[in-house]
């Protein structure tokens, strides 16, 4: 192969890089699930109806994950339970049937919407309100390490030129670069 078709490939590479680092969020659901034995409830089925209209496609029913806690060196297992999750334009969301007028100033709920979004990864939770018939969307943000990406970035940026260094150095080397 000619130095220009090295580069190529180098040039490439490094930017499928980039892609793969800034996307890494949009795969982590890709591995299909198992659908569980059990159907919706009646409740469920209200919800679903209402996001299915709007475009949503069925993804899980009452997802469920095991979960190992060791305390003091005892183990104890449990299954953490969901209704079931809907997706739509790559973003995946839970959602929560609750019973009640408007929970959503009880701290524990907060928590509780808050600890389902992290543990089964979502892009959010919608919140269906059976008594008033309601559907709210609910996002969490983060403030995460500021510059956490832009070093990727960089990170990637300098391997690549360092890596067309070598090459251009070794062309030099060999006899001259044309």
């Amino acid at each position: 192969m000619r130095w220009q078709d090295y580069l190529w490939l180098l040039l490439l590479s490094g930017s499928y890089l980039l892609y793969f680092l800034f996307n890494r969020k949009r795969r982590r659901r890709k591995k299909p699930r198992q659908w569980v034995d059990r159907p919706l409830t009646r409740r469920e089925q209200k919800a679903w109806h209402k996001l299915q209209a709007g475009g949503y496609r069925l993804t899980e029913i009452h997802p469920a994950l095991p979960v190992t806690m060791t305390v003091d060196g005892k183990k104890k297992s449990f299954v953490y339970e969901g209704n079931f999750i809907v997706s739509r334009d790559g973003e995946s969301f839970l959602v929560k049937v609750i019973k009640g007028e408007g929970p959503l100033h009880w701290p524990g709920l907060r928590r509780d919407l808050l600890l389902d979004c992290l543990f089964f990864q979502t892009d959010g939770i919608f919140f269906y309100l059976e008594a008033q018939e309601k559907m709210q969307e609910i996002r969490f943000s983060f403030q995460s390490e500021p510059g956490k990406k832009e070093r990727y970035l960089w990170k990637a940026a300098l391997i690549l030129l360092i890596t067309i260094g070598f090459v251009f150095l070794g062309r030099l080397l060999k006899g001259g670069i044309f």
